[in-house]
């Protein structure tokens, strides 16, 4: 299928790209969407106007109407796109839902703002979403019809499909696994999936997986020890006690360590995380204020410079640089992570 090439073709952009680059990315990802969703009879509508506010579509599934708002910008949107967008939705017919894309993803504290809003009529979408309904073996409707059995199950408007193993050797894998929320279990299909690891992560975001699964992986080498790490994303920081509870259907006998953020607020944090999590063996670290704090950069700034490949290189570089052994001295939230990882 045509739009499947054309996607393709805006995946990677070019070395030191225009912002005009980006703009024309930006409407060739609206004919993209508009074609798939025609593909799978959704019947989309373009953009249009509706008493003085901008809508950039719509959509139809199962007798009802969806919102549609895509962005494909170089940075993370914050919480204020989010907002700006459930205002429109807000406006519209009782019962009627928003869908949000970012392909840039969501700044730290988009998907919990509006997770603890008075009503939850916003799906959000991610990259990881689209590449799945677009170029893998599922499609746009499959993907919203999950997403909304669990918004309205479980309260979750934005999770991840996304595990990652940690062995000594320094490789990591990307799994795939669903969140069945009916049985409020994590489903993995390949059996081939490593169900007893010596050790399950869960943490908040994208950046933390990849910079738990290096620092994991140095500890691992350095102390020669021949473990097994799954680390699991809950996309959004109230969503970690959940997220965690339903880890341990699949991974009964490993303990599990929750790593998150206390944005300037600990005891809050570790508040949240004592009410909500029913596990027996789990620990928690909380990064004060945040984990890219035991790399001394700012997170913002740093997903702000660097995206993809690059962000990975630069994560790379800052962890080889590490001592260890200094950094557990000093931060104790570091200390947990560190201590765990070679003694679970």
């Amino acid at each position: 299928m045509e739009f499947k090439e054309e996607y393709k073709k805006w995946l990677v952009p070019p070395e030191d790209a225009p912002s005009t680059w980006y703009r024309k990315r930006g409407f060739a990802f609206e004919r993209i969407l508009k074609s798939c969703l025609s593909h799978e009879l959704m019947d989309p509508r373009s953009s249009y106007k509706a008493e003085g506010e901008q809508i950039d579509g719509s959509f139809f599934l199962d007798g009802s109407v969806f919102i549609l708002e895509a962005k494909w910008h170089k940075d993370e949107l914050p919480a204020s796109s989010i907002y700006q967008f459930k205002g429109k939705v807000d406006g519209k017919l009782s019962g009627t839902i928003g869908v949000f894309i970012s392909m840039s993803g969501y700044s730290k504290d988009a998907v919990d703002a509006l997770t603890l809003g008075k009503s939850l009529n916003v799906i959000l979408f991610g990259k990881e979403d689209i590449d799945i309904a677009i170029l893998g073996n599922s499609c746009f409707k499959n993907v919203l019809k999950s997403k909304l059995r669990i918004a309205a199950e479980e309260g979750v408007v934005y999770h991840s499909t996304e595990v990652e193993q940690v062995s000594k050797d320094g490789q990591t894998i990307i799994e795939d696994f669903t969140y069945d929320s009916m049985s409020s279990s994590i489903v993995k299909q390949d059996y081939s999936f490593e169900t007893t690891p010596d050790l399950v992560v869960v943490c908040e975001g994208a950046t933390d997986r990849e910079l738990i699964a290096l620092l994991a992986t140095k500890i691992l080498n350095v102390y020669g020890l021949a473990k097994k790490i799954n680390i699991i994303v809950a996309m959004g920081k109230m969503t970690i006690p959940r997220v965690a509870n339903a880890a341990s259907n699949i991974v009964t006998h490993s303990p599990v360590l929750i790593v998150t953020d206390s944005d300037n607020d600990f005891d809050k944090t570790r508040d949240m995380l004592n009410r909500g999590v029913e596990l027996d063996r789990w620990e928690y670290s909380i990064p004060d204020p945040e984990i890219e704090a035991w790399l001394g950069v700012d997170g913002r700034e740093l997903r702000r410079q660097h995206k993809g490949e690059k962000m990975r290189a630069k994560l790379t570089d800052l962890v080889e640089k590490l001592d260890l052994e200094d950094l557990s001295e000093r931060d104790s939230s570091f200390k947990v992570f560190y201590e765990w990882v070679r003694n679970a």
